[in-house]
């Protein structure tokens, strides 16, 4: 049975955050569609097995230190959003916002990303 859109995306990020990539696999399985997609500026990643392996190439990084979320997750029905970072060892902050929809089966099938801080109007 499909867990709420907050329990489906914390599951997510977990995935997102775990170092070790069984764990990653188990966790995208629970959460994310088969057929899924992420699209972000400069790609699309279709497919859990996909998302799995960009998982592996970023957690392969020996310059990261960890992945954290930086906001609530925002839900609706089927919609959600969130900010998240990556950390860096030199100090360096990886912000990102995503925001997704969930499928009929309580997966996630789209995920859009944006890197970087999202600058206000006035700025």
């Amino acid at each position: 049975m499909p867990g709420t859109v907050h329990e489906i995306v914390d599951t997510y990020i977990r995935a997102c955050s775990a170092p070790d990539p069984a764990l990653r696999v188990q966790l995208l399985a629970q959460c994310f569609a088969e057929d899924g997609r992420l699209v972000s500026r400069s790609r699309e990643i279709r497919g859990r097995a996909a998302l799995a392996e960009m998982l592996e190439r970023f957690h392969a990084n020996p310059e990261l230190l960890g992945v954290r979320r930086l906001s609530v997750i925002d839900a609706g029905n089927s919609t959600f959003r969130f900010r998240a970072a990556a950390e860096l060892r030199d100090g360096t902050v990886l912000e990102s916002l995503d925001a997704g929809e969930i499928d009929a089966s309580g997966k996630i099938s789209l995920i859009l990303t944006f890197a970087g801080r999202l600058a206000s109007a006035a700025e």
